[in-house]
């Protein structure tokens, strides 16, 4: 796909014959410890390529002895492999530092070896991110699966050693700029819960001994509906239409689809007021909850809670349901599937301080959510710049 523009001095070659392909390995539940040698699983690693702090899997001497073939290296790029669901193969992915040397991936990771003397390590997994190549990777998953014969025979445009050094010194400060803009909005939000808990206490233990009311009573509850469908034209509207699944713990403002006026007349969906509470009933998405920034409906997974505005200030509530979400999933009930109900919701009890207090929390979180739409804006900039950055890099045009 650059074989038109390339540089003096580069080539295009197939990843396969700069590179060592193959799986990671996962042992079977039999295999499987609580202490031992740590096996890094796809949820130990987050959307933007880092370790989320812990493992929960490990295997025993024999296990890693039988396997150790497959244990990571500094420098590798591990790629998700293997989904439930094809849009989601080759989205996670991940550069290897020395802290992985001697872990074994689950078979779900795909791992990608490049010969250092010949691909730089980093300027190999820069090019496997960059946007275009993630398009090229999506074409060539079979059903489900990104199969290493398939990776192998992926071309690439490969400049001189030198030249790979070059261009990886200056995207590496580029992503220094990304990480360090991550780690800004990270920092937000551990404001927002310090402040938190200074002004209201632990809200589980209730330590600043506040009345403990239930949920029933501090507001109107109610839930959605889903319209027909066997007429598309009612998902042809300008209503913002919610799904559980779209709960994300914070703010809803956009839906994936939006439903007409005729399918809220003909089904059990329902228009509800701005900064109404959508929290999740079933399984996976129970008490998951979102905040509606303008008027929305929803489907009848979500329970809507429409607030007493004079007695529970929403973005109080917002927080303090996410400090309190351990507790009420441990209410739900189920065997095959763990689910809430509104009737379980309503009768959470939860400690309910002056709404002056509230309030006044209400006004730091305003203007902590002010400052994030700054560093929103700063993060689009630092991306777009990475991006375009990216784009020159593989086209030659940053060292010429």
């Amino acid at each position: 796909m650059m074989e038109k523009k390339l540089p003096e001095g580069w080539e295009i070659v197939k990843l396969g014959d700069y590179s060592t392909i193959f799986n990671g390995k996962t042992p079977s539940k039999n295999q499987q410890r609580k202490k031992g040698h740590p096996i890094l699983k796809i949820k130990d690693i987050n959307e933007n390529g880092c370790f989320i702090g812990k493992f929960d899997s490990f295997v025993d001497d024999e296990f890693f002895e039988k396997n150790n073939a497959k244990c990571l290296k500094n420098g590798d790029t591990l790629i998700l492999n293997a989904a439930h669901n094809s849009e989601y193969v080759g989205s996670k992915k991940a550069y290897i530092s020395e802290f992985w040397d001697n872990i074994i991936p689950t078979g779900e990771w795909l791992i990608i070896r490049s010969n250092s003397e010949l691909l730089d390590n980093r300027f190999k997994h820069f090019l496997l991110t960059l946007n275009s190549f993630k398009v090229v990777i999506k074409s060539i998953v079979k059903g489900i699966h990104l199969y290493p014969n398939d990776m192998k025979i992926l071309k690439i445009p490969l400049p001189p050693l030198e030249t790979q050094r070059k261009i990886v010194a200056i995207l590496e400060k580029a992503d220094e700029a990304k990480r360090l803009r991550v780690q800004a909005d990270e920092l937000t939000s551990q404001l927002l819960q310090s402040v938190f808990l200074e002004m209201f206490g632990d809200p589980v233990k209730n330590t600043n001994g506040w009345g403990m009311v239930k949920l029933g009573d501090l507001g109107d509850w109610t839930s959605g509906g889903t319209p027909s469908r066997t007429k598309p034209e009612h998902f042809q509207g300008n209503i913002p239409w919610f799904t559980a699944g779209e709960l994300n713990d914070s703010y809803l403002l956009n839906s994936k689809e939006r439903i007409t006026e005729e399918a809220l007349e003909v089904s059990a969906a329902k228009i509800f007021p701005k900064e109404t509470m959508l929290i999740g009933m079933y399984d996976t998405a129970a008490f998951k909850m979102g905040l509606l920034l303008h008027p929305a409906s929803s489907n009848q997974a979500c329970a809507a809670f429409i607030l007493k505005k004079e007695e529970f200030d929403s973005l109080f509530a917002l927080h303090l349901f996410k400090a309190m979400k351990p507790v009420f999933l441990s209410k739900r009930r189920g065997v095959r599937q763990k689910n809430l109900s509104q009737t379980i919701i309503k009768n959470f009890e939860v400690p309910l301080p002056p709404f002056s207090l509230q309030t006044e929390f209400r006004q730091i979180v305003e203007k902590v959510e002010a400052m994030r739409q700054n560093q929103k804006q700063s993060h689009q900039e630092i991306d777009n710049l990475f991006n375009a950055l990216m784009q020159k890099a593989f086209k030659g045009e940053l060292t010429t």
